[in-house]
This record gives structure tokens, C-alpha cells and sequence, in this order.
């Protein structure tokens, strides 16, 4: 059975922790805590999937794991996935989580977000330091459209 942290089924269907614990206290599997230098909650996907705001089929499943264990091309991806799924609200939580470990790919689409006012508030000088951030990281678009604005990386 594939399971997530609690934190991060938050970052997926946008419901509170206290929403989410009243939705395992219900559910038919299983909730388990680990502790590894401190606990965490852990629970089964199949309890959030009808909160969800889009299908993921068993590729997309992975990937939603590979972002739960840290990996910031795949907490990207999924924010990818959520804007796909018109929820740019929830997306910049995890583009901002792999734009903190400085992946390009998450810089450039938040900034895009900022910019546009998807998700966050409208910001285009903070839009704009996130593109600037992603050039510098070797982000090929970033590098093309800051060149454009006649802007140093």
C-alpha cells in the first residue's frame, strides 16, 4: 500500500490537518507513525484520493511519492500536475518546497506564478527574481527571457 506523510497529503488536496485527521479516524486503512529522530504520521493514499483535484494514474502515484521523500524534480512535477488541474494554489506550495533546493525548473514556474498573480498574490519584481534565480541555475527559457529584458543573470 502506498502511503504519504500527513504534511504532504495537506500540500496536495489544500485540507487542514485537523480535516485530514478526521478523515483517517474514518477511513477503512490503515495510519501508522514512524519515528526516526522524531515521529511522523503516515497514511494511506487511497484515503485522500477523492479530495484530490485531479486523477493520478500510477506513474503520477510515483511521482507524488518521490515528492513526499524530498525529491525536488518530482515535488515540481507535481506542482506541474496540480496547475494542470487549474489549482495553482496548491501548486506553489510545492514549487516553492523544490525551488528551496534550488531546482531551476520550480524557480522559473514560480516566479511565472508571481508574475501572473497564480496562486499568490501578483509580484512581478519577486516574479522576476525567481526567473533571474533560475537563469543563473542554467534554466535555458529563464536565461532567454531575462536576456530579452535586457537583465543580468
Amino acid at each position: 500500500m502506498r502511503t504519504i506523510r500527513l504534511n504532504t497529503a495537506m500540500l496536495l488536496t489544500g485540507l487542514s490537518k485537523r480535516s485530514l485527521w478526521r478523515r483517517v479516524s474514518t477511513s477503512p486503512y490503515p495510519t501508522r507513525r514512524e519515528s526516526h529522530g522524531g515521529s511522523r504520521t503516515l497514511l494511506a493514499i487511497d484515503t485522500i484520493l477523492s479530495d484530490l483535484p485531479m486523477d493520478l494514474d500510477a506513474e503520477d502515484l510515483s511521482v507524488v511519492e518521490r515528492a513526499d521523500r524530498g525529491d525536488a524534480e518530482a515535488q515540481s512535477d507535481v506542482a506541474l500536475i496540480l496547475m494542470q488541474a487549474q489549482r495553482p494554489d496548491l501548486a506553489v506550495g510545492w514549487l516553492r518546497l523544490a525551488a528551496q533546493e534550488a531546482y531551476p525548473e520550480a524557480m522559473y514556474w514560480l516566479g511565472r506564478c508571481h508574475i501572473a498573480g497564480q496562486g499568490v498574490e501578483r509580484d512581478e519584481d519577486a516574479g522576476l527574481e525567481w526567473i533571474r534565480r533560475a537563469a543563473a541555475r542554467g534554466h535555458v527559457i529563464a536565461q532567454r527571457q531575462m536576456a530579452a529584458l535586457g537583465r543580468a543573470c
